[in-house]
């Protein structure tokens, strides 16, 4: 297993807003190595260094690899690590070992950026042990999403069962990122399938986030109508439900404007007419735009763009400076980021970017029973430079 000790972390602090440009300087040691001074040093062209006082170091090791696209990587009820990977198939991977086992696959077509994608459990996964994912496939007017759910046998997964299907897809924008929320409720991330036409269109399911049953049904009480939650998104690609209910998401800006947006039923996110905050840089009629449509404004924004990805609330004690924060994978920004929130969630009072460059693209992210941290490369996505390992988990915790 390749360990590695992080060491010199430098925290950059900043208020509401924009935080392009903020870089955590941490450095990544291909081997462990002790340094008794709280500087850096070099052991055989290793840099390794000291962290300052009160602050974790971390071990990051490979838990299992040779995944073909991993897209998500969730903590199981069953205490495996579930896996996607974009060209159909699910696995479980058990944490102590790294042994991967085939669970099951799915029919899809894998065009661009789309193939098999999120993933979620029923939260009576002991009763009712459903699999949701999401997934592109090829329909009679092109390329689609739906939403399905498979019953595992505990050694196989079933037949899917559709539950919403001929959902707006396309090779790039397709969202699908699923989570199911406290009010036991399947929260679906719906990207604009390369269409601006669709996140302003109420009828319309792209650009959205949906809120829908545990059986398929639009969820009672949405605001907007039918299965929407929210309205007016790109490219949303994380979900995390904090321990009071509230709902965050990450987003992707086009060349701008990268998001994490806190997601309230009824509100307008605002895209294409809004690109971050209601500043006007998206034209002269930004703000009006506004101030007529309930746009709710992101937390963060980055510009250059990072293409920000999976997401969790941490709320684990293992890693005790993390407790409370949003942690999200990049792609671009081949990074971990972490998001420091204000007491009452609805802010942002700093961040720390983690691992930049050291594992490549980065998409997905789960907590385990114990706190760790793990997370997915996403290298073998045509855009990346796979190593001999890639796709791979990597685990992150306290040495």
């Amino acid at each position: 297993m390749d360990v590695a000790r992080w060491g010199r972390w430098v925290r950059t602090r900043q208020g509401f807003g924009r935080f392009g440009g903020v870089r955590l300087a941490a450095v990544l040691s291909a081997a462990l190595c002790l340094v008794s001074v709280a500087a850096c040093d070099v052991e055989n062209g290793t840099v390794c260094c000291v962290p300052p006082p009160n602050t974790n170091q971390l071990a990051v090791t490979t838990v299992a690899g040779g995944f073909d696209t991993i897209w998500e990587v969730a903590w199981g009820p069953d205490g495996a690590l579930w896996v996607t990977e974009r060209p159909g198939i699910v696995s479980r991977v058990n944490p102590a070992t790294g042994a991967v086992t085939r669970a099951g696959t799915v029919a899809v077509n894998e065009i661009g950026e789309g193939g098999l994608m999120g993933l979620a459990f029923h939260p009576d996964f002991a009763t009712q042990p459903y699999v949701y994912l999401a997934h592109t496939y090829q329909g009679a007017g092109g390329v689609r999403n739906r939403v399905v759910r498979l019953r595992w046998n505990g050694s196989a997964l079933g037949a899917a069962e559709t539950l919403l299907d001929d959902l707006p897809g396309s090779s790039v924008h397709n969202g699908a990122r699923l989570a199911v929320g406290p009010d036991r409720l399947l929260y679906v991330t719906m990207g604009d399938a390369a269409n601006t036409a669709l996140p302003q269109n109420r009828t319309a399911l792209g650009g959205k986030i949906l809120r829908m049953t545990l059986d398929g049904a639009p969820a009672p009480g949405n605001a907007l109508g039918g299965y929407v939650h929210s309205m007016g998104h790109r490219n949303p690609q994380g979900l995390a439900f904090a321990p009071g209910g509230t709902l965050y998401a990450t987003e992707h800006g086009p060349s701008d404007n990268d998001e994490v947006n806190r997601i309230e039923g009824g509100r307008n996110y605002g895209w294409p007419d809004v690109r971050g905050m209601c500043d006007g840089d998206a034209g002269p009629n930004e703000r009006a735009f506004c101030t007529a449509n309930n746009v709710a404004e992101p937390l963060a924004t980055w510009t250059p763009t990072i293409a920000p990805a999976g997401m969790v609330y941490y709320d684990a004690t293992l890693i005790p400076a993390w407790r409370g924060s949003l942690l999200f994978t990049t792609l671009k920004g081949a990074a971990l980021r972490r998001l420091v929130l204000s007491g009452d969630g609805r802010s942002v009072t700093s961040q720390e970017t983690l691992f930049e460059g050291t594992f490549g693209r980065l998409r997905a992210i789960a907590v385990g029973a114990d706190g760790s941290v793990y997370l997915g490369t996403s290298n073998r996505d045509g855009r990346g430079t796979p190593g001999a390992q890639d796709d791979r988990i990597l685990r992150v915790r306290p040495l």
